[in-house]
């Protein structure tokens, strides 16, 4: 099947276009050898090759000069020398109209390259807006190829775009531009530079309208109150406040129709299968386990809504600008923002995000504090130590106590990666503080196709995921939970304490007591180290064995239910919180060290942030735990 690239600069709208034409018939993946993630789909249209195309959507990138890994793939896939991924038989150059200077600079290069061309003018409404206008007919004229006036998020142009790759594809004659260099890649003199600039205002000279003096756009107001030093940081943290709030409300109505589903699956599954091993294995490994993951999708799907919502409106370029003077003070630039803030759905994709930081030293230290930021595997163990132990009540008469406690168990992470960066940056990474430059696209509606998009394929990756790993894990906890069986017949607490799982817990929890945790919380937390989320699921299959209860609230019942050998209460605040900061803090995710590795390029590195983050998460969940059991200890 032929394939066609997707090809244009940062926020002209290039991914909205590919879920256009694409729609959910998409996968993705790392180009070989390196860990840039490539997405591509199937095309299908009357007007293309064999009535279908493979449609490659590449990185973002300015010039084909390369300066960050993700850049570089573009050129090289373009120029075919990645091994084992044909060169595209054509490129769609997306252009935004609203800067169509600084757009044909690219698509000088992207000429050069030899692959049929096809522009499609993007973003004309924006352009509108600003006073600009621009004449497609006399452009695709003065270019020699076809350019295409589109509306990617209102679909608006498809039809157009594709008829014109079709026919681009059948008469494959250059276009009307001499080459400036042999290779594109190469790192432009200031004279080639200047004449590509000459060439792109030579093709716009009696194209492009512009108004006599610069109108004031709806984003120019916007911004003006958005990225103030003072008021654009209020904003931004009482945004996250409400996005947090809603996170931990509105996701409530939801959770509790799973808990029916999960029970109601639960009870036809084992209607009528006598006590044994297996009736066990399906109740406390299968069911408890992947039960105990999947009520928190709703919670998990609202983050990545807001995420997605705040992204594709355009208020995540500003949030960048924003924290720039603040990450410079650490040795960074606003550019590790957006890799960071990523990192709040997942770690894996904000660590790879980074590809697109050139300073080297400052991409390494993003990689390092990234895991810090408090990701969606995290949310379930918070969402249950908040609803069991912190009590429900009002903060000034408009905050739920919960969702405070939400707020800032997320502030908690970024807070930390604060000291930490600043420490990475004057001691094993000392460098000059990088320049950062980043273009504000204009502010517009959310697709509301795309965000959905979004979520569906970022939660149906967390189902994948609790298939999967999850699943694994939690039925070897059951088994090392389950066996040795006691050759007398014992109660489940027993059991417990004799099998394999409680001999390792009692081994170590001299060591985690003074976090306020017996052994049974040490076995949760020493399952999970190959993925936090399964935590919940394994603290599911511990307090779960003694009662016929599978949902939501009945883990959390057990919980408070659960008692020390002398009788006092095994959790309390003091313990829901320490737990909460350890998980928070914590480096228990084995994808995202893998990908530490293989971006960084070593697998010391990885260790490193294995090594430094556990210290830091037992250090904080004994701190907590010594001031809020004095704090309690004092109020009583």
């Amino acid at each position: 099947m032929s394939s066609v690239a997707l090809v244009g600069n940062p926020n002209v709208g290039k991914t909205t276009l590919f879920n256009a034409l694409t729609g959910m018939m998409q996968h993705t993946g790392n180009y070989p050898g390196v860990t840039v993630e490539w997405k591509s789909g199937q095309w299908k249209s009357a007007d293309l090759p064999d009535g279908a195309m493979e449609l490659v959507d590449l990185p973002g990138t300015y010039s084909l000069a390369a300066q960050s890994p993700d850049e570089a793939v573009v050129a090289a896939t373009l120029l075919g020398e990645i091994p084992g991924l044909p060169r595209p038989d054509a490129v769609i150059a997306v252009i935004d109209a609203s800067n169509p200077e600084r757009n044909l600079y690219l698509l000088s290069q992207l000429i050069e390259v030899g692959i049929p061309v096809v522009v499609a003018l993007n973003m004309v409404d924006a352009a509108a807006a600003k006073g600009l206008k621009v004449d497609a007919v006399r452009l695709s004229k003065n270019l020699g190829i076809p350019v295409c006036v589109i509306r990617a998020n209102r679909r608006e142009g498809l039809k157009g775009l594709s008829e014109a790759v079709g026919a681009r594809l059948r008469d494959t004659q250059g276009a009307s531009f001499t080459p400036l260099c042999k290779d594109p890649r190469v790192a432009s003199s200031p004279d080639i530079i200047r004449e590509r600039y000459s060439w792109a205002r030579r093709m716009l000279v009696d194209c492009l309208e512009r108004p006599e003096t610069p109108l004031q756009t709806f984003s120019d107001r916007i911004d003006r109150l958005v990225t103030h030093k003072f008021w654009g940081l209020l904003i931004f943290f009482g945004m996250m406040a409400l996005v947090f709030q809603s996170i931990f409300s509105w996701a409530r109505p939801v959770m509790d129709w799973l808990d029916l589903g999960v029970r109601g699956a639960g009870d036809l599954l084992l209607a009528g299968m006598p006590q044994g091993t297996l009736r066990s294995l399906l109740q406390d490994g299968v069911i408890a386990g992947a039960g105990a993951v999947l009520i928190f999708l709703p919670q998990i799907a609202a983050l990545f809504f807001f995420i997605s919502l705040l992204e594709d409106c355009g208020y995540m370029a500003r949030t960048a600008f924003l924290m720039d003077k603040l990450f410079s003070r650490l040795g960074l630039s606003g550019r590790s923002f957006i890799p960071m803030l990523s990192s709040f759905a997942c770690a894996v994709p904000g660590i790879m995000s980074t590809r697109s930081i050139d300073n080297a030293r400052e991409r390494l230290v993003t990689m390092l504090v990234a895991p810090l930021m408090t990701c969606s595997a995290r949310l379930p163990v918070f969402t249950v130590m908040i609803a069991a132990f912190v009590p429900s009540t009002r903060v000034f008469g408009i905050f739920n106590m919960q969702g405070v406690a939400l707020l800032g168990m997320y502030l908690l992470g970024a807070a930390t990666a604060i000291p930490v960066a600043l420490v990475l940056r004057k001691t094993l990474m000392k460098n000059v503080s990088p320049m950062f430059l980043i273009e504000l696209p204009a502010y517009k509606w959310p697709d509301t196709r795309t965000v959905l998009q979004r979520v569906y394929l970022q939660c149906r990756a967390f189902v994948v995921r609790a298939g999967s790993v999850i699943m694994l894990v939690s039925v070897l906890v059951w088994a090392l939970s389950y066996f040795p069986r006691a050759s007398a017949p014992v109660d489940a607490s027993t059991q417990l304490s004799q099998s394999a799982l409680g001999r390792m817990g009692k081994t170590l929890e001299p060591a985690f007591k003074p976090l306020g945790w017996d052994y049974r919380i040490t076995m949760a937390a020493l399952a999970s180290f190959p993925a936090r989320e399964v935590v919940v699921a394994t603290l599911g299959t511990i307090f779960n064995l003694s009662k016929d209860q599978t949902d939501d609230v009945g883990l959390r019942q057990n919980l408070k239910d659960a008692v020390w050998p002398d009788g006092r209460p095994l959790f309390n605040l003091a313990v829901a919180l320490s737990l909460m900061v350890f998980f928070a803090l914590c480096a228990q995710c084995a994808s995202t060290l893998v990908v530490i590795a293989k971006e960084s390029g070593s697998w010391k590195w990885a260790a490193f942030a294995f090594c430094y983050m556990t210290t830091l998460a037992y250090l904080g969940a004994w701190g907590t735990y010594s001031l809020v059991f004095r704090l309690m200890s004092a109020g009583a």
